[in-house]
């Protein structure tokens, strides 16, 4: 994937981030330097993170999803339902966290979608809260990436899409 300086890309669990400039550092302490991407956060906390410019795919960054996926994102949220109550919560907590990192849109709105589905059955416990608010964070992130519109204005809609809570 070709990274350009002040474009926007998604970080794996870290959300949507600015290609701020290409620096060289000795990694290694070999004295032999290697070109690393520097990314920023906009997300209040104003974290970076480098990448190496040889491991842009071995880190599964990707470019941020187009206007026409946003609406089979709100699609496939639409269309989730609640894990059959036999499935263990270590192995839900196992396909969670790889679909979490997968990087995937379609897979980030399936995991958001079957955790407002639980939640709409029932209360979440510490790790689901936690999860559920992660992966709304990446999306409504990308989501308002994709289509320029405020994290405000995402999370707005989002909430007409998630099934409400049980109360």
């Amino acid at each position: 994937m070709q990274v350009n300086i002040g474009e926007s890309i998604v970080v794996p669990g870290c959300g949507v981030g600015t290609v701020e400039a290409v620096e060289s550092m000795d990694l290694t302490g070999t004295g032999t330097p290697e070109d690393l991407y520097r990314i920023s956060f906009e997300d209040g906390d104003q974290r970076k993170m480098w990448v190496p410019v040889s491991r842009v795919a071995e880190q599964n960054l990707r470019p941020v999803m187009s206007a026409e996926l946003v609406e089979q994102t709100w699609e496939v949220i639409r269309s989730q339902e609640a894990p059959d109550a036999r499935a263990t919560w270590n192995r839900r907590q196992r396909r969670y966290s790889e679909m979490l990192m997968s990087n995937s849109p379609r897979a980030l709105a399936e995991l958001l979608g079957e955790l407002a589905a639980v939640r709409s059955e029932k209360p979440l416990s510490f790790t689901e809260k936690r999860m559920f608010r992660q992966v709304w964070d990446l999306l409504v992130g990308e989501i308002s990436a994709s289509t320029g519109d405020t994290r405000e204005a995402v999370e707005a809609h989002m909430e007409k899409v998630v099934p409400p809570a049980a109360t």
